[in-house]
């Protein structure tokens, strides 16, 4: 199993600038070729994939606070992964991990998206609301939102593509690794929608 939560200390995924993130060997060598791939064609993605995990640790270490397991990264150089052995494991912390990092991940691409930090994406325009309407109380007219969206629709697709390489779904393990993964990315899409 592969993924997020088996990279390496995130300390290598805090950039100077997003082309020494790039450069950085340490960071080339735990990617996938696909992610590899997938960071040549969105230059800036890497930079927001790095908040997106940095993000997600810090969540799971808010959660986890007062627990044995707390979601602790310093031990990393123990293992193969950065949460340490119980990514593992099939258990809800595990389960936790996954739709966590995936939810960072989709949240920092689609927020990167609307910063204009990200050059294969812009603001997802899709929640301009209609003109607005006059108000019956002082004839003062309703807010209308003009700014730029977060584009969730790329981070959400970004993700999927990112996230989940290594992730076939042949087996038990991986079916609920991308389960996971999904939940993640669902809990970020339906924070982020507009009504």
């Amino acid at each position: 199993s592969t993924g997020i939560a088996k990279a390496g200390e995130p300390n290598n995924l805090l950039p100077q600038t997003p082309g020494a993130l790039y450069m950085d060997p340490a960071v080339h060598a735990i990617l996938r070729r696909k992610q590899r791939r997938l960071v040549r064609e969105n230059p800036g993605v890497l930079v927001a994939v790095a908040k997106g995990a940095n993000q997600a640790i810090l969540e799971c270490q808010f959660q986890f606070r007062n627990r044995r397991w707390n979601c602790s990264t310093r031990n990393f150089l123990r293992g193969k992964n950065l949460f340490g052995k119980i990514v593992d494991r099939g258990c809800r912390e595990t389960a936790f991990i996954y739709a966590i990092t995936s939810a960072g991940v989709t949240h920092a691409i689609a927020r990167a998206c609307s910063e204009g930090s990200i050059e294969s994406c812009t603001c997802d325009y899709s929640h301009q609301s209609r003109a607005p309407q006059v108000s019956a109380v002082h004839g003062l007219r309703d807010w209308e939102w003009g700014g730029c969206s977060d584009n969730i629709g790329f981070g959400f697709k970004f993700s999927r593509e990112f996230v989940d390489t290594g992730e076939r779904g042949r087996n038990l393990r991986e079916k609920m690794n991308l389960h996971n993964n999904e939940a993640g990315r669902a809990v970020s899409w339906s924070d982020t929608i507009i009504i």
